[in-house]
């Protein structure tokens, strides 16, 4: 009788299933999941809108963003920097800025141009560009600062230059070499 107990106890020890793992807690936001979509608040969509005109302004022929119309484009801290820039380098040279710094470019046929931007701080936007100029695709980001005046653009990263504002920094604290 003995035999006969142990066996059925092993029998069902076998044949009744192990119980569940206890279920691992969900996350709010997995690891593989994509990051939430911005909400576009209406200071984000006036950011958005300032550069999307930028862009649009290449549609019209070349727009001169470094000359008269620079206060309506860049922060007074990177516009001093560029006017420095110009201001150092000798006539017929060029100086550190040899080219169009909202393009990235010297030349320019934009388009398909696509704005993503996300908050930064009060005030403060990040705006990612891309666009294909003469055929080429480009990606790059502007920081903008909230002025008395609206949007301005306050640094520009690219690939080659990760920040315009130290770019501007660095070659102005060496002389240029003269021939």
């Amino acid at each position: 009788m003995l035999w006969s107990s142990l066996a059925l106890a092993l029998a069902l020890a076998v044949t009744t299933p192990a119980p569940a793992p206890a279920p691992r807690p969900v996350s709010a936001r997995p690891e593989t999941a994509p990051p939430a979509p911005v909400r576009m608040t209406p200071a984000l969509e006036s950011a958005r809108r300032f550069v999307q005109g930028l862009y649009a302004g290449y549609q019209h022929g070349e727009p001169d963003y470094l000359g008269k119309g620079a206060d309506r484009v860049f922060s007074v801290r990177l516009l001093g920097l560029i006017r420095a820039d110009q201001k150092a380098t000798p006539d017929g040279d060029v100086g550190a800025l040899d080219g169009d710094p909202i393009c990235d470019c010297q030349d320019q046929q934009i388009t398909d141009v696509v704005v993503d931007v996300t908050p930064l701080a009060p005030g403060h936007v990040r705006a990612r560009v891309r666009f294909h100029n003469l055929g080429q695709p480009h990606d790059m980001t502007l920081d903008l600062a909230m002025g008395r005046r609206g949007w301005r653009v306050d640094d520009i990263h690219t690939k080659d230059t990760p920040s315009l504002i130290r770019y501007l920094r660095d070659n102005r604290a060496r002389p240029s070499p003269r021939p």
